[in-house]
């Protein structure tokens, strides 16, 4: 009924238990138990739990990582064309390599993605920028290469 009691003081004189009879009028059950030789008075406490503290309160900003420039976009000197943590995709011709990985344009043309010829790096995409002059001949040399990689898909 009265959430947290807890008793404090001691009474000593007569005054002192005309004070306590006071404050427990209201309260017949309190009052009633309270005689001359009373030794401590009701003091109502908080009972409402303390929060506590939380391990899942922080997050971190997005890094925004991925490939910026796709295969077949113009670039120009010094366009980002991929963000990374590591070597997802090596520099080829025509690019460099930030100290962060980030692989930029060092000339302008087309980004052009070939496999890894480097038996070490198998599996690794090669980013190159290929001058807009040359272009045409590297998309037709795509295009048949991945024509023959279907046919013989089919075949099997």
């Amino acid at each position: 009924m009265f959430g947290g009691l807890r008793s404090v003081g001691r009474c000593a004189s007569n005054s002192t238990f005309g004070a306590l009879q006071s404050l427990t009028n209201g309260l017949p059950e309190l009052g009633q138990t309270l005689g001359p030789a009373c030794s401590s008075i009701f003091v109502r406490t908080a009972t409402k739990k303390q929060g506590g503290s939380s391990n899942n309160g922080r997050d971190s900003n997005p890094k925004f990582l991925g490939i910026k420039k796709y295969g077949g976009e113009h670039v120009i000197p010094g366009n980002i064309i991929a963000r990374q943590r590591g070597t997802k995709w090596h520099c080829g011709a025509n690019c460099g390599i930030g100290v962060d990985h980030t692989v930029y344009a060092l000339i302008s043309g087309r980004v052009h993605f070939t496999d890894a010829k480097n038996p070490h790096k198998r599996g690794k995409k090669v980013i190159n920028v290929v001058p807009h002059e040359q272009w045409p001949e590297v998309l037709a040399a795509a295009q048949a290469r991945n024509a023959a990689k279907r046919a013989k898909k089919e075949v099997q």
